[in-house]
């Protein structure tokens, strides 16, 4: 017994001993190895189920999209069929026995409608397809009503019809009959069509991966119109507290795993259906889409258990046989090979991972032997390059002392023997900047803290008593245990780059200060231009408004034109020179996109029409859109645009488009683009036309006249706003000019401010008036006082001063520049008079600022640039037509100013 105990006793310590050695190791190693494989085809299974549902959930989106879009198509076409049959003449005078009939066959033809028919104002009917509609009456119907009063064409929501009595979607258009006037203002009639819902139920009969979809169709109030599955008894019935119902009512459109009507699971996805209030949701069975997925996921869990359960066998029989005999030999010559015995090679088993095993242990000790022979090479290297290179290397030791210096450091001059033992400030000079002796304290922080540095350049003094510029990169030098030894790295000679570099700072310096001198030169011409140019086109309004011959008139038009021609000339080399000099500020304000576009367009339709040629706009998404910008410079680039294309258009067409790209909580991208069938233009000449001074060709330049700055400053405007300009065009194929800006969304409290158009009816004003320029001053008196205002004018500021203490006037008109006192000063000492009830005096009256400088047409929303003081201000020349609006906005500004304080 005591044999047999201890037999036991010695298999078991033997079990152990191979449970403990390398068999068990392997057993561990093949469960670790298949453990991830087994994690990894979980993974894949449950990505693979995410997928169907995902392809499930997509599908479902996709086609409650698809429903979405398709009763839009189906309204847009509604509406086209209803505005064909008021344009037939039967239909527009009630002709009962010929509508009805038309109404019949075209029924007959449409598919998706249920009825159509027509009414008189009313609300009796007067034709239908169906004689039993005659008898209804459409008084009651809102959508009648809405019809009538917005004069559209207008939806319903879903309704149950009289006629056909299912839910249905009733459309309604006004009409007028052929025998009131285009003028005479109302309505005879209204056309109605009303549109079926099977092809919702023909769409809810696609499948999914074999799978037929539920469908839901409720109203803005959760009433259920339509259930698919067709439930009778739930029609008509409302459900807001059903999750399904109130997940569409929360949202226009989105998706969820709900359960339906009848509490069956389901991925759902719901939109809101255009033009009304209706809501559609579609969905599909969950677990019919899993099913398969998860008998597949069972079977694949089954053979990977068995898999591994024979790969784990394997590996243990594997590693008795063909692993442990080798391992000796090879632990010994490692043994060996960590004693620095770098000869020493492990003997090579005949095959199998063991014998690359070997062969790589033999690798190893081949490639230590060979870097240790390699080392040895690349120290005598290293110091043969150390002593012949043009840069030169050093080291220096904690205390920053130079140990080491190769002998390039006689590039500068100096002997290697000079620098060692010292540190870079002893051998720097003792003049320096206020840069670089931040660069010393940068320094200092840098070595204090242990960091790398580079291209830390310092002054010292070569041979000669030059002085030399050095660049010095380095970084610190640790040993085995981390302890800080030093400084180890490579300087170099930049004298010549640093020169080199002064030389072109002060170069581009020089040729700043000469563009800024070329600006405020174009700038003072410019300004000095604009003054007589007042009096030119002020006389030429004067004398339009007198009696004068045909031929006179004519004459007076060249002059005119001729006079414009000249401004546009000067408008556009004062903004280039404010472009070159970045003097341009753009406005952020809020105005009417679509007004700026008709502006344009009412500017060169007359020009146009002369030349035969068509100009049409085209507006998508910005129709009543009120936009926070800069509309002066976006008319000044749609302005340049159009009237190039008008300019290089001889025959054809011009159009301008206006669409809406995109749009964002706050901000809208908008796309500008006019194109014409004009001349056109080469690819050679493309790449040069937004430079400035640049036209097509001369030829060009000489048969359309131009100054060759118009684009160059279009691409500055938009840049300047945002966006990007370009342009697309192939000689005699006409062009197509292009450009894009991002635009704010705009929040106007009153929008009849940016409303109000044309120049109000001139209200007889009290008006003070300066300007030093005699002409000037009496061409604007005499506008003023044609307009019916009484007009006191002076020659200066302090004149206009004392003039607006002693008197009360409606508004006071300054020049900026004028002799003794300039407007600008004047309007900030009448701002702060004191009011004297006595005198009947005071200082809130409004202030409107004349300057020469380039400004966009009118009175504009804000002061000028640094002026705080005026109300509005315009820009020279100045005509009557601007001169007495600004007048009346100006004042209707302050007056609403006063009212708001007074709430």
């Amino acid at each position: 017994m005591a044999l047999k105990l201890g037999r036991m006793i010695v298999r078991l310590g033997k079990l152990l001993g191979i449970l403990r050695g390398l068999r068990l190791r392997l057993v561990l190693l093949a469960t670790c190895g298949i453990a991830p494989l087994t994690l990894l085809v979980g993974e894949i299974l449950d990505a693979q189920r995410q997928e169907e549902l995902s392809e499930a959930r997509q599908s479902v989106i996709r086609l409650t999209r698809e429903a979405g879009h398709r009763q839009a198509d189906l309204l847009s076409n509604v509406e086209n069929l209803l505005g064909i049959l008021t344009s037939i003449p039967s239909v527009r005078n009630h002709d009962a026995s010929i509508c009805s009939d038309i109404l019949a066959d075209i029924f007959s033809h449409e598919k998706g409608l249920t009825n159509i028919w027509t009414a008189r104002l009313d609300g009796s009917v007067s034709c239908s397809d169906d004689p039993a509609g005659l008898q209804l009456s459409m008084s009651q119907r809102q959508y009648f009503q809405d019809a009538l009063d917005t004069g559209e064409f207008v939806v319903s929501n879903y309704i149950v019809g009289r006629l056909s009595g299912r839910p249905v979607l009733a459309t309604a258009l006004p009409f007028r009959s052929d025998d009131r006037r285009p003028d005479g203002g109302g309505f005879d009639g209204v056309v109605f069509a009303s549109i079926d819902i099977d092809w919702l139920y023909h769409l809810a009969g696609y499948e999914v991966d074999g799978t037929e979809l539920a469908l839901v169709l409720i109203d803005a109030n959760g009433t259920i119109l339509a259930t698919k599955p067709q439930r009778p008894d739930l029609v008509g019935k409302s459900m807001p507290d059903h999750s399904l119902i109130q997940a569409m009512l929360a949202s226009p459109e989105g998706q969820g795993e709900l359960p339906d009507i009848e509490g069956v699971q389901r991925i759902f996805a719901h939109v809101s259906l255009t033009g009304t209030g209706a809501k559609l949701a579609l969905g599909i069975d969950r677990a019919a889409i899993l099913e398969e997925v998860d008998q597949q996921r069972l079977l694949s869990f089954a053979t990977l258990l068995l898999v591994a359960f024979g790969s784990i066998v394997i590996a243990a029989l594997a590693g008795e046989f063909l692993i442990l005999r080798w391992l000796d030999a090879v632990r010994e010559a490692a043994a060996r090979l960590g004693r620095g015995d770098l000869s020493v090679r492990a003997p090579l088993p005949p095959g199998g991972e063991l014998r690359e095993l070997a062969g790589a242990f033999n690798d190893m000790a081949d490639c230590l032997e060979q870097r240790e022979r390699s080392r040895i090479e690349s120290e005598a290297r290293f110091r043969d390059m150390a002593e012949v290179s043009s840069d030169w290397f050093w080291e220096t030791g904690t205390d920053h002392r130079f140990t080491y210096m190769s002998q390039g450091i006689r590039m500068i001059g100096a002997d290697s023997s000079r620098f060692i033992g010292k540190m870079r400030q002893d051998l720097a000079t003792s003049l320096q900047t206020e840069e670089e002796q931040a660069a010393w304290v940068e320094l200092a922080a840098t070595l204090e803290a242990r960091r790398p540095f580079r291209n830390f350049i310092y002054r010292v003094v070569g041979a000669g008593g030059t002085d030399h510029f050095v660049a010095s990169s380095g970084k610190p030098v640790f040993d085995n245990d981390g302890v800080f030894v030093g400084y180890r790295g490579v300087g170099r000679d930049m004298t010549d780059a640093v020169e080199t570099s002064r030389a072109i700072t002060k170069a581009r310096e020089q040729a700043e200060a000469a563009n800024r001198a070329k600006s405020r030169f174009l700038a003072v011409m410019s300004h000095e231009l604009r003054t007589p140019m007042t009096g030119v086109l002020g006389t030429i309004d004067l004398l339009g408004s007198t009696r004068l011959s045909v031929e006179q008139s004519q004459w007076l038009d060249i002059m005119r034109i001729s006079a414009k021609t000249l401004m546009k000339v000067l408008n556009d080399i004062l903004d280039f020179s404010k472009i070159e000099a970045d003097q341009i500020k753009f406005e952020s304000i809020d105005f009417p996109l679509q007004q700026v576009v008709d502006e344009v367009v009412r500017l060169f339709e007359r020009s146009a029409l002369n030349k035969g040629v068509v100009l049409e706009q085209m507006s998508d998404g910005v129709e009543n859109r009120i936009v926070r910008g800069d509309p002066t410079r976006l008319r000044q680039v749609l302005l340049n645009l159009v009237g190039n294309a008008v300019k290089f258009t001889e025959h054809g067409r011009i159009t301008i488009r206006v669409v809406a790209q995109s749009a964002g909580k706050e901000t809208l991208s908008v796309r500008f683009q006019v194109q014409d069938t004009g001349i056109g233009i080469g690819e050679a000449e493309r790449a040069n036309l937004f430079q400035s001074f640049s036209q097509a060709d001369s030829t060009t330049t000489r048969r359309f006249g131009g100054t060759g700055l118009g684009l160059a400053i279009c691409k500055r405007l938009v840049e300047g706003m945002g966006g990007k300009i370009g342009l697309d065009s192939r000689p005699g194929g006409g062009s197509t000019f292009w450009f894009t800006v991002p635009l704010g969304i705009g929040s106007v409290a009153d929008r009849s401010d940016l409303a109000r158009k044309g120049v109000p009816v001139p209200i007889p004003r009290r008006i003070l008036l300066a300007d030093d320029n005699d002409l000037n001053r009496l061409l604007l008196v005499s506008i003023l006082k044609r307009a019916g205002h009484s007009v006191v004018a002076v020659e200066n500021g302090l004149a206009a001063v004392e003039a607006a203490g002693t008197a009360r006037f409606d508004v006071v008109i300054l020049d900026l520049q004028m002799p003794v006192m300039g407007g600008q000063e004047a309007a900030a000492r009448i701002r702060s008079m004191g009011k004297d009830d006595d005198a009947g005096t005071s200082c809130g009256i409004p202030l409107i600022a004349l300057t020469a400088d380039a400004r966009p047409d009118g009175a504009g929303e804000d002061t000028i640039d640094g002026i705080a003081e005026f109300d509005c201000w315009l820009t020279k020349p100045i005509d009557s037509l601007q001169l007495n609006k600004a007048i009346e906005e100006c004042i209707h500004k302050a007056e609403k100013a006063v009212h708001a304080a007074i709430r």
